[in-house]
């Protein structure tokens, strides 16, 4: 049975880039994104990861190898926050926005990196976008990990896509784009469960798993990132 340490470790280092849940003991350096709990009038903030469907892959290609994977879409994710007002939420895409190019470099794992963001104007109240692309020496050997921020009222939606190439980490764009134009809070109940099959609340933005727009992704995991669950819940 093979076993896909890379994918294992990009997904690590795309949960690291992202604010922890809790404050931690330094103090951010500018740009730096702060812990979610710093954020003023944050009221809620979850988050879900979609990856390739490997179980499924291997029973249909039993010598199935990880070179096969990464041909594509490796890692899907959205996060989802919601502020008590309106102008908290801007002032938390703000910070977002600042902090997200800064850090995007530090994201590079040898190779040939590039930053690049662009304004979208037709998404939300407020849309931008921002993609590292790194290439090594091989030729057509490359990566591109896309963000996609949006503000909606008093919820901010953040949504990256890690893919082989530039034109499949648009991906992220159209999930970003679902969640803003068909998602929405589902009431006050929510049900946590942490393999990504979550519903109610504001996991009610989510697509559902046969939903298009995933192109064929699985949910890999759920995080409710806050408030945090307490450890004696």
């Amino acid at each position: 049975m093979i076993r896909f340490h890379r994918l294992g470790i990009l997904l690590i280092a795309m949960l690291a880039l992202l604010p922890a849940a809790s404050a931690g003991a330094q103090t951010p350096a500018p740009n730096e994104i702060p812990p979610l709990d710093e954020f003023a009038g944050i009221e809620a903030a979850v988050d879900r990861t979609w990856g390739p469907d490997l179980a499924a892959m291997m029973a249909a290609t039993p010598d199935l190898q990880p070179e096969d994977v990464e041909m594509g879409v490796t890692v899907l994710s959205a996060m989802v926050i919601r502020f008590d007002t309106d102008a908290n939420a801007t002032a938390g895409f703000d910070t977002f926005q600042a902090g997200l190019g800064a850090q995007l470099l530090d994201m590079a794992q040898g190779g040939t990196p590039t930053v690049s963001d662009e304004p979208v104007s037709d998404l939300g109240d407020a849309a931008s976008a921002v993609t590292l692309s790194t290439t090594t020496g091989t030729p057509g050997e490359e990566t591109s990990l896309r963000f996609l921020l949006v503000r909606e009222g008093r919820y901010l939606l953040l949504v990256y896509a890690l893919a082989a190439t530039a034109d499949q980490a648009t991906v992220a764009d159209d999930l970003a784009r679902y969640l803003t134009d068909t998602g929405e809070e589902e009431g006050d109940e929510a049900i946590f469960v942490a393999e990504g099959g979550s519903s109610g609340g504001l996991w009610g933005f989510m697509p559902p798993e046969d939903d298009a727009v995933l192109g064929g992704l699985v949910p890999i995991s759920d995080e409710l990132l806050y408030p945090t669950p307490s450890v004696n819940a």
